[in-house]
């Protein structure tokens, strides 16, 4: 394939991320208005236990269909890539009726006795049918990306998004006329839908497919179904003890709230705030940061093989610096306009200040992004598994003693108390490997020196006039420009970076995409 193509590709995939991830956060912000604080609590109890079920149905089996019909292309063996993604369905099929199955059997119990919120029980059983739906396409998109097929599964991100957003708003008032539960419902029923239209989509995408030139030679592919389950058993376990753990961590955390407040609205409402509302604020800027991460991997795959210590050392190095700019910086706009964006975005003063509270996670938070992609960079996913694990774990028992004791104080130190492990130890981690040593004037004071820089000076000057004579909103964007305008300056005088800094880091990024298509990431609504 020409490189021209692959850049190409790349930029369709990222595009395409990028876009149905800031329409997916716009959405969310519309869901969450629509829903309020108590609604918003019982969506992500849902959203959470479907994650569970959806890691039953598909995890691994698209990861095993990319890697086994890649190798199959590159080979030019077009007949054996088909049989190994026939195989493949069959498999994820099977798993995607079970659980669907089982969910719509047993999802009016599950909502009483686990989740402990019978008003999820609708929700759950519009869910169901779409676990074998949803593993079936994600066969096809492994096989059309494995092919370098790209624009399909970009398109299909992109429809799919919106079809979704037009359904539930067109729905939403006269079924939220009904009350919470069917609002919810039909949240999950446009998520079902999508699956389907998306099933389509990616099926006529596939039979129109062009197949190229075949090898003349046929490679054995005997004992195909043990290839597949070879690759998805290691991916799967560690996804369903994650999985299950989410859901029980989330489980405690209402119902400790419910002890601590003594009222299960108010509970579900705090939950909803933190958990629905906050956090996916909070989290919003590193999914933008992501599909940078996403470029970057590759390079430090390729001084790691050519055995360039010294090159490796200094990339590594500089990714570290940058990716604590970037995390300080967004610390320091939390801080400074935490009331405004919550008030701009939920309408609501009680998400800017759970957001005031929780914005220095940010750093560790870009850290362990950044950190846990070079390790992967670097051969090296065992590790981060290992200490996700236990940080799931960890959480769990923390949120267990903690909420019911101290009520948002005790979510909030659990939070704190899992980020900054996980961070230290996969950064621990990553500078033994790399031999390097924690540089904490480049990588910590001078990017908070100039934050506080920042922050002051918005503070003296900005909250004069700006809000005296502009709308929030308006205010919002223009104080957050003025404010980064600064952050750059000081860090600029105080020589954190210069030029040949910036051609560096876009050198990486167009170096990086010449040697890989990032796989699309898709975006539960």
């Amino acid at each position: 394939m020409k490189h021209q193509n692959v850049i190409v590709g790349t930029m369709i995939l990222s595009g395409a991320s990028i876009l149905t991830r800031i329409v997916g956060f716009a959405f969310r912000v519309y869901i969450n208005k629509a829903l309020g604080p108590e609604g918003v609590g019982v969506y992500q109890l849902i959203v959470s236990l479907y994650t569970l079920m959806v890691t039953f149905a598909s995890s691994g089996v698209s990861v095993a269909v990319s890697k086994l019909t890649a190798e199959q292309f590159a080979l030019g063996h077009i007949a054996n890539a088909k049989k190994i993604l026939h195989k493949a369905i069959a498999i994820a099929l099977f798993l995607g009726l079970t659980v669907g199955g089982l969910l719509f059997t047993f999802g009016d119990v599950i909502a009483r006795n686990y989740l402990n919120e019978p008003r999820a029980a609708l929700a759950l059983l519009y869910l169901a049918p779409s676990l074998p739906v949803l593993a079936v396409t994600a066969c096809l998109r492994g096989y059309l990306i494995a092919k370098r097929s790209v624009v399909k599964p970009a398109l299909d991100q992109i429809t799919e998004q919106m079809l979704k957003i037009v359904f539930i708003t067109f729905f939403m008032e006269s079924w939220m006329s009904k009350g919470l539960e069917y609002g919810c419902a039909l949240i999950l029923l446009g998520m079902t839908l999508g699956e389907i239209v998306s099933f389509f989509f990616l099926f006529i995408g596939y039979r129109i497919e062009k197949d190229g030139v075949t090898s003349g030679r046929k490679a054995d592919i005997t004992g195909v179904v043990s290839k597949i389950v070879a690759i998805c058993i290691p991916i799967s376990l560690s996804s369903y003890v994650r999985s299950g753990l989410r859901l029980v961590e989330d489980i405690f955390i209402v119902s400790g709230f419910r002890k601590f407040a003594g009222d299960g609205v108010a509970a579900t409402e705090t939950y909803g705030l933190l958990r629905g509302m906050a956090m996916p604020l909070l989290t919003f800027p590193l999914s933008m940061l992501s599909a940078f991460v996403v470029m970057l991997t590759p390079e430090i795959s390729r001084l790691s093989v050519t055995k360039d210590s010294r090159g490796l050392g200094r990339t590594v190095s500089k990714l570290l610096q940058f990716t604590s700019i970037i995390g300080i910086f967004i610390v320091g706009v939390y801080v400074t306009f935490s009331y405004e964006l919550g008030m701009a975005v939920y309408g609501d003063p009680r998400v800017g200040e759970t957001l005031r509270t929780m914005a220095f996670l940010c750093p560790f938070m870009c850290l362990e992004m950044v950190v846990v992609s070079i390790l992967g960079g670097l051969g090296d996913q065992v590790s981060p598994m290992r200490y996700s694990i236990l940080d799931s774990v960890l959480r769990v028992g923390l949120v267990y003693l903690l909420i019911p004791m101290d009520g948002v104080r005790g979510f909030l130190l659990m939070v704190v108390i899992s980020n900054l492990l996980t961070s230290i130890l996969n950064l621990r981690r990553l500078l033994s490997k790399v031999q390097l040593s924690f540089n904490f004037r480049e990588w910590l004071l001078k990017p908070a020196l100039a934050a506080l820089a920042a922050q002051q000076c918005f503070q003296a000057v900005g909250n004069l006039w700006l809000y005296q004579r502009i709308p929030v909103a308006p205010a919002l964007i223009l104080g957050i420009i003025l404010t980064a305008m600064v952050y750059i300056t000081t860090l600029y005088f105080l020589g954190s970076f210069d030029k040949k800094d910036v051609k560096w880091l876009v050198g990486r990024f167009q170096l990086t995409q010449k040697k890989k298509l990032s796989q699309p990431l898709k975006e539960a609504i």
